[in-house]
């Protein structure tokens, strides 16, 4: 287990600790890239090092979320607009973004589209859905209109499929050769979701629970009780049979999402739960929480 303090600013008399609201792998599992309230993107590889892709700044503008593109570009959404940043040889250059709009939500398609939604992450403000093109940096068509907002967004790189939670309870599932989205109606406001590897499962975060659906019928398989608090993030492991939750009772737990039934309980020092992710393994999860400190931790 290994726990890291990077977006936690301690001095002899301030204790800055700024929630993490996201965390991701890179596809080869070397690198950890963790999103911050103050709006710090950090990088951090196998050997240890650690790199700021965005620094802290006297107004800070929150980072919701991160995700990798299976060529190893990183997409960073939050407050400030949405930005994407390439490896090269003389190191890591923002090449295409958006930086005059918040944004509550990122996911990759595939190493040249990625998933935007705006509105607010919190409270029912207008929003919209849209893919982009980050070769030509330009958004395509269509886009929809969310009158109360994108809450989250999750992606199956590579298969053209993709949904997003909105502030009205429902969740839109849509492969982006269709002309629209089906819908799929929620008990309660839903702050995560996941899809698997293979498109075919969904689990959302409602209330204290997770629950998980068939993607194509839109039906529930499973609901995932246990927590003693808000469930914030949920996570499928790479071989789609496995799903982790995290929560505001400072948990995080490991499901068998077919059952339902609770395989694993951690409770680590890093606050309220905030993020979760699975390594491309499957092999590791790291989480992040509002005592500005992530964890890293063998699965098995």
């Amino acid at each position: 287990m290994l726990l890291f303090e990077d977006h936690r600013n301690q001095t002899a008399t301030v204790d800055l600790r700024a929630v993490v609201y996201s965390v991701a792998f890179s596809p080869d599992g070397a690198a950890l890239a963790t999103g911050s309230k103050d709006g710090t993107v950090l990088l951090r590889d196998d050997a240890g090092s650690v790199r700021a892709l965005r620094e802290r700044g006297p107004k800070p503008l929150a980072v919701s979320a991160l995700d990798y593109l299976p060529n190893g570009g990183l997409v960073c959404g939050g407050e400030f607009g949405w930005a994407l940043w390439q490896p090269g040889p003389d190191g890591w250059a923002e090449v295409c973004g958006e930086l005059n709009r918040p944004i509550t939500a990122v996911a990759a398609l595939n190493d040249r589209t990625i998933a935007v939604g705006t509105g607010n992450r919190l409270s029912a403000t207008a929003g919209t859905f849209e893919l982009w093109d980050t070769s030509a940096n330009r958004k395509l068509q269509p886009y929809f209109q969310e009158p109360n907002g994108v809450r989250a967004i999750a992606a199956c790189p590579g298969r053209k499929f993709v949904a997003w939670v909105t502030g009205h309870r429902k969740v839109k599932l849509w492969d982006i050769t269709a002309p629209k989205p089906h819908e799929l109606p929620l008990p309660g406001p839903c702050p995560a979701l996941a899809l698997s590897a293979d498109g075919k499962h969904l689990a959302v975060a409602v209330d204290w629970t997770a629950r998980v659906f068939d993607a194509q019928k839109r039906t529930e398989r499973a609901a995932l009780r246990g927590h003693k608090g808000a469930v914030t993030c949920v996570a499928f492991a790479p071989d789609g049979r496995t799903l982790a939750t995290g929560s505001w009772d400072q948990t995080v737990r490991v499901w068998d999402a077919a059952t339902g039934h609770e395989l694993a309980s951690y409770k680590w020092d890093i606050g309220r739960v905030f993020c979760v992710t699975f390594a491309p393994d499957g092999l590791r999860l790291a989480a992040g929480g509002d005592a500005g400190r992530v964890v890293v931790w063998d699965a098995a």
